[in-house]
C-alpha cells in the first residue's frame, strides 16, 4: 500500500467507472423508455424511480469522464463541472430512495392513494434535487489560500474530480454524513412499516382459524392489507341483491334494492367482458346471489355469494392475500436495503480509512468505490424490474410479437366455479401485485342493501 495511484491502477480505476457507467445508463434508459411507453409501469413507486433516473443518467455523465477530469488540470471547466455533478446528483439517489419509502408509510399509515400521493412529487423533486444543488453551487466558488496557492474545494479526489483532499472534513460533513442519515432514515421507515405489515398478517391469519364457519352475523371488519408497490385503479360498482322465497315467483314473491359505491381494484383492461352464472337455490330455498355491475367504459356483470356463504371464503381469501403482500413487501424492501449497502458500504469505509490514514492510500478500497459508486441507475432499474414483472412480461411478449394476456382470477367463491377471470397485461399477481378483497367489497357483500344506502 503506497502513497500514490500507479498509471496502472489509474487504468483499471478508468475502465472500471467507464464499464460500469455504461450499465447504469442502460438501465436508465430501459426504465425511461418503458415507462413512457406503458401505462402499466405507472405505480407509485416506479414513478420515483423514473425521476430519480434523470439524476442517474446525469452522475454516469460525471463518471464517464472519470479521471480525464484530473488529467485537464484542477481548475479546468471540466473538472469543476465533473466535481459539480458528482457533489450534486449523486447523493440525489439516496434522497429518492428515502422518497420511495414515505410513500410506502403515507400508503400504510395514512391511507394515501395513488391520486394523493401524485400530488406531493413536485415536493420530492424539489426536495431530492434541490436540497444537494445548494452545497454544490457555492463549492464552486469557496476558495482558500496558503503560502500563496489557490486551494479550491473541487479538485483531485483521485477517482476523479470532487473534494480536494485539503477539504477533506467536507467529504464527511457534506456528502457522507448527510447521505448515512438519509439511508437510516430509510430503513428504520421499512422497519417500521414491516413490523406493522406482519402484525396485521397475524391478526388476519388468527381471525382466519377462529372465524365460525356458518355464522350467519356480520364479520367484524377485516384490516386491508395495501400493497405500496401496486397500482389501483377506482371503478364505479352497483349492486343488486335479489332474495327469493322457494315456491314463489314473479314480481310479488320477489324484494329489489339497489346500491352503488367505489371499488378499488388492480388494472383491468376496460373492454375485458366477465360473465359467470351459477343460480342453484340453496337448502333454505333462497337464491343467494348478489348481481355485480362493474362499470368502467363497458358494463360487466358478475355474480358473488351472498353474506352468509362469503364470511369464511373472505376470510381465506384475506388471509392468502395477507401473505401475498407481505412477501411482495418483505422481498422488495430487501431489494432496496442490498442496493443501499452494496454501493455506499464501500465507498463509506474507504472515506473513513481516509481520515484515520490521511497519508496512506488503499487501492482496493478505492478500486471498490470505482465500481460501487456508478452504479446507482443499474439497481434502480433491478427494482423497477422486480415491481413490474408482470408489465415486464406483457412487454416481452409483445416485443416478440405475440398475443399476450395476463389471467388474473379474483377468487369469490372459493373454487374454480366461483371465480371471475379477468384478462388484461399488467394483473397478474405475480411479483408485487397484490390482489385481496377490498374493504368496500367486503361491506357490500355482508352488509344488507338498506345498511348501505
Amino acid at each position: 500500500m503506497g502513497s500514490k495511484i500507479t498509471p496502472g491502477q489509474i487504468k483499471a480505476v478508468e475502465i472500471t467507472e467507464r464499464l460500469t457507467s455504461v450499465l447504469s445508463l442502460l438501465g436508465c434508459g430501459f426504465i425511461i423508455v418503458t415507462f413512457l411507453s406503458s401505462s402499466y409501469f405507472h405505480k407509485p413507486i416506479n414513478r420515483l424511480v423514473f425521476y430519480a433516473s434523470f439524476g442517474n443518467i446525469i452522475t454516469n455523465v460525471a463518471t464517464l469522464v472519470s479521471t480525464s477530469g484530473i488529467e485537464a488540470g484542477l481548475g479546468s471547466p471540466l473538472c469543476q463541472f465533473q466535481a459539480f455533478i458528482i457533489q450534486m446528483f449523486m447523493p440525489a439517489d439516496s434522497l429518492w430512495t428515502l422518497a420511495m419509502a414515505c410513500n410506502v408509510y403515507l400508503t400504510f399509515f395514512k391511507k394515501y392513494n395513488q391520486h394523493q400521493l401524485r400530488r406531493i412529487e413536485w415536493k420530492y423533486l424539489v426536495f431530492c434535487y434541490g436540497v444537494p444543488a445548494l452545497p454544490a453551487f457555492v463549492f464552486l466558488f469557496v476558495k482558500k489560500y496558503r503560502e500563496g496557492q489557490e486551494y479550491r474545494i473541487y479538485g483531485n479526489a483521485v477517482l476523479w474530480c470532487w473534494i480536494s483532499k485539503e477539504w477533506d472534513v467536507l467529504r464527511v460533513a457534506a456528502f457522507y454524513g448527510p447521505v448515512w442519515i438519509v439511508i437510516l432514515s430509510t430503513m428504520a421507515i421499512y422497519v417500521y412499516a414491516g413490523y406493522e405489515i406482519f402484525q396485521k398478517r397475524r391478526q388476519l391469519r388468527a381471525f382466519k382459524s377462529s372465524g365460525p364457519r356458518g355464522s350467519t352475523q356480520p364479520p367484524t371488519i377485516l384490516p386491508i392489507l395495501a400493497n405500496p408497490f401496486t397500482s389501483t385503479k377506482t371503478t364505479e360498482v352497483h349492486i343488486t341483491s335479489e332474495a327469493m322465497h322457494g315456491g314463489q315467483g314473479g314480481e310479488n314473491g320477489s324484494r329489489r334494492s339497489s346500491s352503488q359505491m367505489s371499488l378499488k381494484r388492480p388494472h383491468v383492461r376496460p373492454a375485458a367482458e366477465m360473465t359467470h352464472s351459477n343460480r342453484a337455490p340453496s337448502a333454505q330455498g333462497h337464491y343467494q346471489q348478489y348481481s355485480v355491475t362493474i362499470e368502467s367504459g363497458h358494463q360487466t356483470h358478475v355474480n358473488v355469494a351472498t353474506a352468509a356463504d362469503s364470511v369464511p371464503k373472505l376470510q381465506r381469501i384475506t388471509a392468502v392475500e395477507a401473505n401475498k403482500a407481505a412477501w411482495s413487501y418483505t422481498r422488495i424492501a430487501f431489494f432496496f436495503f442490498v442496493a443501499l449497502l452494496v454501493t455506499w458500504v464501500p465507498s463509506s469505509v474507504n472515506r473513513v480509512y481516509g481520515l484515520v490514514h490521511p497519508t496512506k492510500f488503499n487501492f482496493p478500497l478505492n478500486y471498490t468505490s470505482s465500481l460501487v459508486l456508478p452504479l446507482q441507475g443499474f439497481w434502480n432499474a433491478i427494482i423497477y424490474i422486480l415491481t413490474s414483472l408482470p408489465a415486464c412480461k406483457a412487454l416481452w411478449y409483445k416485443f416478440l410479437g405475440h398475443a399476450h394476456q395476463s389471467p388474473v382470477t379474483e377468487i369469490v367463491g372459493g373454487d374454480r366455479h366461483g371465480s371471475v377471470e379477468m384478462l388484461g397485461a399488467g394483473s397478474s399477481t405475480d411479483a408485487g401485485s397484490s390482489i385481496g378483497p377490498s374493504k368496500d367489497l367486503e361491506d357490500a357483500v355482508t352488509s344488507s342493501p338498506r345498511e348501505k344506502g
